[in-house]
């Protein structure tokens, strides 16, 4: 079975230069034998995240959710912890990643607070400005996701200044950057199917006698 590559698309519009940047470097997977889907967040809305963590960090999963584990945030989970690599691809909104994204990382914490559900899973990150803030916005999205366990690929990191172009295929540099984030995408997510990594314990864990630990 081939390996499975799924693009997160976090702008309020599924034909603009976000999806098209991520088409981009989903085209570039699949010419190199992966399985591709775009999944755009405007078509599975869900709640913002309630912040149960701070409450019953241990209530707070995949399963556990106070709002529901199929709330529209649940298919999105279900097609990140099925995929074998990830991009996700933001507009910049006032130099920063959309609200959608923050959404999705926000809600992203019931896969990694009961355990690492995405450990060494391979990403790219993609980000689209009208002119400045793309650095900040993959910035934004680099550090959180680092910590839930995902690894970014080689080159992994494109952003666009779109601004003046009619399509971002005018910019040839661009397409050869997404050509090498996808490519090299799918060489990490083969080299890295079925590798084991260290994690720690869930951090609310530590707040816990551990197992056969000597009571005072």
């Amino acid at each position: 079975m081939g390996l499975r590559v799924l693009g997160v698309n976090a702008s309020a519009r599924t034909d603009g230069f976000t999806a098209e940047l991520l088409d981009l470097v989903l085209e570039a997977a699949r010419r190199k034998g992966a399985l591709t889907e775009r999944l755009d967040l405007v078509r599975h809305p869900f709640p913002f995240c309630a912040g149960n963590y701070s409450q019953d960090p241990a209530s707070c999963g995949p399963e556990a959710c106070v709002q529901g584990p199929w709330d529209g945030f649940g298919k999105v989970a279900e097609r990140i912890l099925g995929a074998d690599a990830v991009v996700f691809a933001t507009p910049v909104y006032w130099f920063s990643a959309s609200a959608r994204m923050k959404a999705l990382l926000e809600r992203m914490t019931s896969m990694e607070n009961q355990g690492l559900l995405n450990l060494g899973k391979p990403m790219a990150l993609l980000a689209v400005a009208e002119e400045e803030g793309g650095s900040q916005a993959l910035a934004q999205m680099l550090l959180p996701l680092s910590y839930m366990g995902f690894v970014l690929a080689p080159l992994g990191l494109v952003y666009a200044h779109r601004k003046g172009m009619r399509s971002l295929k005018e910019n040839p540099e661009l397409l050869e950057d997404a050509r090498i984030a996808g490519e090299n995408l799918v060489l990490m997510a083969e080299r890295l199917r079925g590798a084991s990594f260290q994690e720690p314990l869930p951090s609310y864990r530590y707040l816990a006698p551990l197992p056969g630990a000597a009571a005072d």
